[in-house]
């Protein structure tokens, strides 16, 4: 059934198509490709939106010894206390679905799942089989989409949407303050079919957020089937990492200029791990370092750099992994877990210590190098965030150098410990 004329009375200035997706009824294009368009179209007419998301980032990067254990840069700097999260009212005898239909702040919500296209949805906010979590988006939320036009979104991207909203299980206020990711009734392709995930961070009086942008603001309202959080902002499924990094050019934008020059190609993955360093991180290399590898000699050498921040088919967030295997404790719940991730460097590893203490999380790589901001989530993965360059150890060293081995590094020195796995031919500094 098309989507009704009272469906988009309300949502159609903006949860709009993207123009530069054909939508056919014959063929229709992938969800994670329809998610990207929408991305892709808001990039270009908006960037109110991406403004916001990086100063938080940018925040959180410049307090990392708060954001490393999963908080934000407005974060309370002590374990959240245990008597957070009173409940309010709610209504034990009524379903999710039916607290939404008959509460005047979720107006919009409650007509996209009154939908015949979306009923999937609606029977699964009515139904009592199984508990879950709605973050429920407010009237006000709609509001704050960015426009597109008049062009109605394609079923797939909506239906995305609303599954985005739904995690499986009881999601408490308190149980959010110490949870760093969740799943969601989400799974793309992109991701290896595994469920996309939410990131969930908290903030001074333990404001907590939902993929950093979109604020709880009424939380713990109890339904027969679940409980339900009002939040501030639509939660659209996120880009992939490539994206991402494009979108935040003040933290990312020497990586971004490292892969144009180099045209590094990622291989088609299902999932994946991007450790992103920052422009501080390069800095830290110093300027000759940096004249060298963005130099058409260089190149070759900073090709070869770059490999080792990309791990593909592993996921690996904060409290959870979606790859080949897991020890014992597992990364869910362990105080400590350790995993070694072949990167795209000759499958050369990284090798990665996860340390949890209450609600805290630390990631360290290579015994030294912290992931500075965790869990950047995208549609193929997720991107952490790091402050230093990694860079492979000399040959004969049997560990992963010294803390500081990065640091104003000596070109000849980053030659040495690079040269083995730089490509041969064919490349700018060859010629």
């Amino acid at each position: 059934m098309k989507y009704s004329t009272l469906l988009f009375a309300v949502t159609a200035t903006a949860l709009v198509a993207p123009e530069q997706v054909t939508i056919l009824d014959e063929q229709q294009p992938a969800v994670s490709d329809v998610i990207q368009a929408w991305w892709d179209s808001t990039l270009s007419r908006s960037t109110k939106l991406f403004t916001s998301l990086e100063k938080r980032i940018t925040d959180s990067i410049r307090s990392f010894d708060a954001s490393s254990y999963g908080f934000d840069s407005d974060d309370h700097p002590h374990p959240p206390r245990r008597g957070h999260g009173g409940h309010h009212r709610g209504d034990k005898t009524k379903t999710i679905y039916e607290l939404i239909k008959s509460n005047q702040y979720t107006t919009q919500f409650a007509s996209l799942l009154d939908n015949d296209d979306f009923s999937e949805i609606k029977k699964l906010l009515d139904s009592t089989e199984h508990n879950k979590t709605l973050f429920v988006p407010t009237d006000k939320a709609f509001e704050r989409i960015p426009h597109h036009g008049d062009k109605p979104p394609p079923k797939e991207f909506v239906l995305a949407l609303l599954k985005y909203h739904i995690s499986p299980g009881l999601h408490t206020a308190h149980d959010l303050i110490t949870s760093h990711t969740l799943p969601s009734n989400l799974s793309l392709d992109t991701l290896g079919s595994h469920p996309q995930r939410l990131r969930i961070s908290t903030g001074l009086l333990f404001t907590i957020r939902v993929n950093i942008i979109s604020k709880i603001v009424y939380s713990n309202i109890e339904a027969k089937n679940g409980i339900i959080h009002a939040i501030d902002h639509v939660l659209v499924p996120p880009p992939s990492q490539e994206k991402i990094i494009s979108l935040l050019p003040t933290t990312f934008s020497t990586f971004s200029l490292g892969l144009e020059k180099t045209e590094l190609s990622v291989p088609d993955h299902k999932g994946g791990t991007l450790f992103a360093p920052t422009n501080s991180a390069w800095r830290r290399l110093g300027p000759r370092a940096n004249a060298f590898l963005f130099s058409p000699r260089g190149l070759k050498y900073l090709k070869a750099l770059l490999k080792y921040h990309f791990v593909v088919d592993q996921t690996l967030y904060s409290d959870a992994f979606y790859g080949e295997k897991k020890d014992e404790q597992g990364v869910e719940g362990g105080k400590y877990w350790h995993v070694d991730l072949a990167t795209l460097l000759d499958d050369k590893a990284i090798a990665v210590d996860v340390k949890r203490w209450r609600g805290w999380v630390t990631i360290v790589l290579n015994g030294f190098t912290k992931v500075i901001f965790q869990d950047g989530i995208a549609s193929d993965g997720v991107v952490q965030v790091i402050g230093k360059i990694l860079i492979p150890p000399h040959e004969h060293h049997g560990g992963h150098g010294a803390e500081d081995d990065d640091k104003d590094i000596d070109v000849e020195d980053l030659k040495a410990r690079l040269e083995r796995y730089v490509e041969k031919g064919n490349e700018a500094g060859d010629l």
